[in-house]
């Protein structure tokens, strides 16, 4: 999906000075990206900040953040509080002793497919190798970790200013199916999420077991095991 130019967007066109953060999936660059990266904040007087799985440039003007971006040949984060945000992924198989799948497949093949999606309200997505859930995934709207048998699948967290801890809705899932999964969610989620509500809040307002026949197949709910 193709994100609005930074001038589109109501909140940045109106400040002299913001942070540009190209989005780098997984948080997974090279050698010569970071020096390009360096280069454009050199180039256009700009900082350099390490923020989660991307590196912001702050202290642009909203001009030279285009400019950046488009030297970059980069997408911007997603600024949009309604949209599917950067899809946080731990390192998993092989680089990962603990791991017990790959999440960094499966966080790249969900954050190509997903990020930048419209959606009632921001949507975060995590996935872990492991139970150590070093993605945080319990406090996602989405998150998903590892276990030998397959994924286990968590909805409704949020670590915002309301912040909850997800539930457990799906177990032993296949990463091939997972995709497929996270669709059916976000279909759910727009024909019935009002506006600027998470995920997590909906499904309260709603009920759980709606949601689960909705979204999840029968035989990877909890209950089914």
């Amino acid at each position: 999906m193709t994100l609005p130019p930074l001038a589109n967007i109501p909140f940045l066109n109106k400040r002299v000075k913001f942070p540009v953060t190209p989005h780098i999936p997984g948080g997974l660059t090279t050698p010569e990206q970071l020096r390009q990266i360096a280069a454009v904040a050199e180039k256009y007087g700009g900082r350099l900040k390490i923020v989660g799985n991307g590196i912001t440039i702050m202290g642009l003007s909203l001009a030279d953040g285009e400019k950046a971006l488009t030297e970059l040949g980069c997408k911007p984060e997603s600024f949009i509080a309604k949209s599917v945000r950067a899809v946080a992924m731990c390192p998993g198989k092989p680089d990962c002793p603990m791991a017990q799948q790959d999440s960094t497949a499966l966080g790249l093949a969900l954050d190509s497919e997903f990020f930048g999606q419209e959606v009632p309200g921001k949507v975060r997505i995590g996935v872990s190798g492991c139970p150590n859930c070093c993605a945080e995934v319990f406090v996602k709207d989405i998150g998903l970790f590892g276990l030998p048998k397959g994924f286990t699948l968590v909805v409704g967290g949020n670590a915002g200013r309301h912040a909850q801890v997800g539930k457990i809705v799906g177990e032993n899932i296949p990463a091939e199916e997972v995709p497929a999964i996270v669709r059916a969610i976000l279909a759910y989620y727009r024909q019935h999420g009002r506006t600027k509500e998470r995920l997590g809040q909906m499904i309260d307002r709603l009920g759980w077991d709606d949601f689960l026949t909705a979204t999840i197949p029968a035989p990877y709910r909890p209950q089914a095991h």
